[in-house]
């Protein structure tokens, strides 16, 4: 027995969930297609998700970026994104082929802008992805390693 080792450092729960048969059945394609194990992919997916959530946990000054896909009303979210300027510095509109992408660029209160990235969410109804940068998304992400 290793006594230099804390006890749950690699400890593990196993609990279930349960999804959509073709949601399973992607799941099993990439995993297939990647050489990995369901649970590998599943916890590198959750792993993700809270680096780029959990910090909303705690109330911080930070900084971010939202990438928005598959956006239909730009001059809604143009509406939206002013009544932000004390957060938002940077827009920026992009085609790649055939589809927009905008960015967000954000610093400011966490509160803040958790406000804006669920009012984007619940009004545009399209895909958005916020990447946290700074100090404090990384020191989340040390503490989420497995």
């Amino acid at each position: 027995m290793n006594y230099l080792k804390p006890r749950f450092v690699n400890k593990k729960r196993r609990f279930g969930i349960s999804i959509p048969e073709r949601l399973a059945k992607s799941l099993d394609a990439l995993t297939q297609a990647l050489g990995a194990d369901r649970s590998s992919l599943i916890r590198e997916a959750l792993r993700e998700y809270l680096h780029d959530h959990s910090h909303y946990l705690k109330p911080h000054e930070c900084g971010g970026v939202m990438i928005l896909l598959e956006n239909r009303d730009h001059m809604y979210l143009l509406h939206i994104l002013e009544e932000y300027d004390d957060i938002v510095c940077n827009y920026n509109h992009v085609h790649v082929g055939r589809y927009c992408i905008d960015i967000v660029v954000v610093s400011g209160s966490s509160s803040r802008i958790a406000h804006l990235h669920n009012r984007l969410l619940s009004e545009l109804k399209c895909r958005i992805r916020y990447i946290p940068i700074g100090k404090c998304s990384l020191e989340l992400a040390e503490d989420m390693q497995p």
